[in-house]
């Protein structure tokens, strides 16, 4: 069986990327291989998503060579007046989080909020 699922990402406390970073990767090694995941930034998790000093960069590092599909809503960066150079390498940009998660929804995809 294959698993979708799209995570929300809406934060950026210390306590809730470290969650997040563990529960994605205790999905990759349960699922083994059967799972696509998208994780959608978007709200007040900009430092997650930018180059610049990023205290992330392990965990981004292993999720993208985990094949995890990184978004970054291009609101969140307009609003915090930043651009694609100002992202993370590997990291992507979608219009708008919000509506990525509701179309993954339609599709099918499991939803999860990160947080605690």
């Amino acid at each position: 069986m294959h698993y979708r699922v799209i995570i929300q990402l809406t934060n950026s406390d210390k306590i809730v990327i470290k969650s997040l970073l563990s529960q994605i990767k205790n999905l990759i090694h349960a699922l083994d291989g059967e799972v696509e995941i998208e994780l959608a930034c978007h709200g007040q998790s900009i430092p997650f998503v930018l180059n610049s000093e990023n205290k992330w960069a392990d965990g981004i590092n292993y999720l993208l060579a985990n094949k995890v599909n990184i978004l970054a809503c291009e609101q969140m960066l307009v609003g915090n007046h930043k651009s694609k150079t100002d992202l993370y390498t590997g990291i992507n940009i979608i219009p708008s989080a919000i509506a990525a998660i509701v179309k993954r929804q339609t599709e099918g995809w499991s939803y999860i909020k990160a947080g605690l």
